[in-house]
């Protein structure tokens, strides 16, 4: 096991658990998640940051379940586990950017199941094909098989059936999904994993000091001001948080330092292990606080709106 991690296992007093947790987050994680991040989303400034904060969160919130659960998978390199971490949530970013081939590669993986067509594993590749076709049957290259076929139907078993008629030949799995959205003129994805990109050398991009410090106290003072609230308000409006794409914020407050876990655990008065077990759930709709609260949904809408009117009024910004 990482002796990093151990320590923050091993830490039994709350002062050390922060100070091994944030020498985890800060010191080790960071960097590597920054680096990793930056060389995989080049270009695109703007989403870098939620991508690293996504992949921060994620890091955290298994590390406090390692701490809670004895029996859970511990990290023999913390470093490895974290780059790893970090490359899988740029790849969850652009499907979620451009879901169509991930959904189609789905499909087919699904369909291929049926009977007619199989598929069968040869070189650390998998080979797809009609059912009569053994597998030693040789894959040959079919340039312009796109540009042969002639259906224009959706019923996708058909296209696969004309599909491996014209190339006559397995296709790897991976050639057979970029066939059929070639076809369909499903939009590829951008490459997650830029392979001539050294992430060692890309800086961390940050914003301005000033706009940070801005930032920073405008949230401190929401925060301090949500934790004034009546406890239904606070839940009412915290477990509700998302942004325009839907996305639960609340994880904005740990990751930005204004309340740790723990801290965000206790405004809502939960334990970390019911909140972190919430987590990915988040945020909930107003059905699910209403439950939650043993509350009507009315309720709960209108717990939110007088939250929102107070917080506006206390801040002096328009509700």
């Amino acid at each position: 096991m990482d002796e990093r991690v151990n320590a923050w296992l091993l830490a039994t007093d709350s002062e050390d658990e922060e100070e091994c947790l944030g020498e985890l987050m800060t010191r080790c994680a960071e960097p590597i998640i920054r680096r990793t991040v930056a060389a995989r989303l080049a270009g695109r400034w703007d989403e870098i940051e939620d991508v690293c904060s996504e992949a921060r969160l994620e890091l955290l919130l298994y590390l406090r379940r390692i701490k809670s659960k004895h029996d859970a998978h511990v990290i023999e390199d913390f470093a490895a586990y974290v780059g790893t971490l970090a490359r899988n949530t740029c790849v969850h970013y652009f499907r979620r950017r451009r879901p169509g081939r991930a959904r189609l590669a789905k499909q087919i993986r699904f369909l291929l199941q049926e009977p007619g067509f199989r598929t069968w594993q040869r070189n650390g590749v998998r080979w797809c094909g009609l059912a009569e076709w053994s597998d030693d049957r040789m894959a040959v290259q079919s340039p312009g098989l796109v540009d042969r076929l002639e259906t224009a139907t959706r019923d996708m078993a058909a296209l696969l059936r004309q599909v491996f008629a014209k190339a006559d030949s397995p296709m790897a799995f991976d050639t057979l999904v970029n066939t059929v959205a070639d076809f369909w003129k499903i939009a590829a994805e951008p490459d997650p994993l830029p392979l001539d990109v050294d992430a060692e050398s890309i800086p961390s991009p940050a914003p301005g000091i000033e706009i940070s410090i801005d930032r920073g106290r405008y949230a401190q003072r929401l925060w301090q001001e949500i934790g004034l609230l009546p406890r239904p308000q606070r839940v009412a409006i915290l477990l509700n948080l998302r942004d325009g794409r839907g996305n639960s914020i609340l994880s904005l407050f740990p990751l930005s330092g204004v309340a740790s876990f723990a801290e965000t655990a206790a405004v809502l008065e939960i334990s970390e292990a019911r909140l972190a077990s919430i987590w990915a759930e988040l945020p909930w709709d107003d059905n699910v606080i209403a439950r939650f609260l043993s509350r009507t949904r009315q309720q709960i809408i209108n717990l939110r709106m007088a939250a929102r009117k107070r917080l506006a009024n206390r801040l002096g910004v328009r509700p």
